[in-house]
């Protein structure tokens, strides 16, 4: 029995003058084991309550989502204008507009319980970037500034999400040295289909534990719960005879000249994707650029687009969450292109939460 219910049960036995023993250790009633599970649980939730997240490059809460799920207070740091309106609008914490290139997150010293999360923008090592590359990019400083709030704050873990090439940059891989002085790391490429998304997207995520709370980043992944393989049809199959702006977010571009480039739509490349019904989706960008059509296009049903609640659906975003009218659809979709799947985030903050506490 540990300390800590040794010293609950003692004050609940002052209670009712009480003390049963059986080989010199402390026997608990149902009632008092029940009484004793709440007051533990209360606990741990005030625990969460006091533990903040910082979430840079916050976007519209897609990594965020899970640890506001679990309780913990969240404040989301980003420029965009749109990805605050969505991230303040569906609740997910204190959403801050800020550019992180020019200016600190303010911190209060002494507040040691910190995580920090984050996906600095990906296009310096994206794929589809073919020009200007790594430390050509004008967005590049921004994994920098990421490890520098790192090394100010020293927080309790923090998370980064960005793609897989990102661990071929030599001057990330000397800033994950850096960090490995203070921090226990680890790292992993996660296909979201395996947590229960609708989408076969990998994201490279680096974890790290500051040294003396006894874990390993290690010890995170391996106790992140996988979950149901879900194909489009799971996802957006009661969606198919639903008509423009019917349910909300229900909406896609008018695509005039899609049967204009039917032949790339058939050979499947260049980003130029038929979904399939019983099939995860591939990773997709912006879809207003590169349209990914409706598994029913050119099949005898209407040939479009998927639409905004689709793609939704299908990076694992509930119907719940709405992304509001004055965002134009072409940055709906691409604040959808850069998202992390909410149900791997959930998965991530309920096993931080599990072991941390």
């Amino acid at each position: 029995m540990s300390l800590w219910i040794r010293k609950k049960t003692l004050r609940i036995r002052k209670l009712n003058g009480s003390a049963v023993r059986f080989k010199g250790k402390l026997l608990l009633s149902y009632y008092e084991k029940r009484l004793l599970n709440a007051i533990k649980r209360f606990e741990i939730i005030t625990m969460v309550a006091r533990m903040n997240v910082i979430d840079l490059f916050c976007g519209m809460g897609g990594l965020s989502y899970g640890f506001s799920r679990e309780g913990f207070q969240v404040m989301g740091f980003d420029k965009s204008e749109h990805a605050l309106l969505a991230f303040n609008f569906n609740r997910i914490g204190r959403g801050i507009r800020k550019d992180l290139l020019t200016s600190e997150v303010e911190f209060e010293e002494g507040d040691e319980d910190v995580i920090i999360i984050g996906g600095p923008p990906c296009e310096p090592w994206s794929r589809l970037n073919l020009r200007k590359r790594c430390f050509r990019h004008p967005l590049y400083n921004c994994i920098i500034h990421f490890f520098k709030t790192i090394f100010r704050i020293n927080p309790v873990i923090f998370i980064l999400e960005n793609v897989p090439d990102l661990l071929k940059d030599s001057t990330v891989c000397k800033l994950l040295e850096r960090a490995g002085s203070g921090f226990s790391l680890a790292h992993r490429v996660i296909c979201y289909n395996h947590y229960g998304a609708a989408t076969s997207r990998k994201r490279l995520f680096i974890i790290g534990i500051r040294h003396g709370y006894g874990l390993s980043a290690e010890d995170i992944f391996e106790c992140i719960p996988r979950g149901e393989p879900r194909t489009v049809r799971d996802a957006i199959w009661d969606l198919r005879h639903v008509n423009w702006n019917e349910r909300i977010n229900h909406v896609w571009p008018s695509a005039r000249t899609v049967r204009k480039y039917m032949r790339y739509y058939k050979s499947g490349k260049y980003g130029w994707y038929i979904l399939e019904w019983d099939k995860p989706s591939p990773s997709f960008g912006n879809i207003a650029k590169t349209y990914i059509l409706h598994p029913d296009s050119f099949n005898g049903g209407q040939t479009r687009p998927i639409s905004v609640r689709e793609a939704l659906r299908i990076m694992g975003f509930p119907d719940s969450y709405r992304l509001p009218p004055e965002i134009p659809l072409n940055v709906k979709y691409e604040m959808i292109a850069d998202a992390v799947s909410p149900v791997f985030s959930l998965k991530l903050a309920r096993t931080v939460k599990k072991l941390l506490l």
